[in-house]
């Protein structure tokens, strides 16, 4: 759920700045390198820092491991699905700022944030592993693709 409510932002502020100028003139090459130097950056922010989590300690007992591994699960989710839609945030931005004043930089940023968020923000089991290999880095057992219920 907090995905949705947080990846929801993107799309409705990308509607709404089609309805309300619907004129495309070709956007300024500044814009555009702009948008796909933030796809860029949000790919390699997701993967750099959307991931990183403390290992737990050994000997963690069981209900502890999995509620700590939920947070970090969760703040991760939160901070992955936030960097995949900084490009379309961006583009929005770059709609206003660079002439001509166009929409279509989202055209280019829209896919690729859906396609960041997909594969890093939207929970799933490769998600889950990917926490779970950084919370069980020590050797602890995070239990954390089981209390998701991927196992």
């Amino acid at each position: 759920m907090v995905c949705v409510a947080v990846g929801m932002g993107a799309p409705m502020l990308s509607a709404v700045r089609i309805l309300v100028d619907p004129a495309a003139p070709m956007p300024s090459p500044w814009a555009v390198a702009l948008v796909l130097a933030t796809l860029v950056a949000a790919a390699v922010l997701i993967r750099w820092v959307g991931y990183a989590v403390p290992s737990l300690p050994l000997g963690l007992p069981r209900e502890n491991a999995e509620a700590t591994s939920l947070r970090y699960f969760t703040s991760t989710t939160t901070l992955r699905t936030a960097l995949a839609e900084a490009p379309v945030l961006v583009a929005f931005a770059a709609s206003f700022l660079f002439t001509p004043h166009t929409w279509l930089p989202l055209l280019i940023a829209l896919p690729g944030g859906f396609a960041l968020f997909w594969v890093h923000a939207w929970p799933s089991p490769r998600t889950a592993a990917a926490v779970e290999a950084g919370l069980e880095a020590d050797g602890a057992e995070s239990h954390l693709s089981e209390a998701l219920g991927f196992r």
